[in-house]
């Protein structure tokens, strides 16, 4: 399997599970038997999108391509430039 299938898997599940929608994958690692894909999604929308809401959320997958889970590892407005 790829990492863009695996992206896909994480991206599609975790849309799925939240009801947030705009999933990007901006990490991806392998650990053993499981890829962490973090994904950052819009969680609340403002009228100005520098004040839209972002959760940063940690994805597991395993390497057969079954979600395991996540977790929201941290939130952030989108203006800000660093992630805390």
């Amino acid at each position: 399997m790829e990492i863009k299938d695996i992206v896909e898997i994480a991206n599609t599940g975790l849309v799925e599970l939240t009801g947030f929608t705009s999933p990007k994958a901006i990490g991806i690692n392998k650990e053993a038997d499981i890829w962490h894909i973090t994904i950052e999604m819009t969680e609340k929308s403002s009228e100005s999108s520098n004040l839209d809401l972002l959760g940063i959320y940690d994805v597991r997958v395993s390497v057969a391509g079954s979600l395991l889970g996540y977790e929201r590892v941290r939130m952030r407005k989108r203006c800000e430039k660093d992630i805390c």
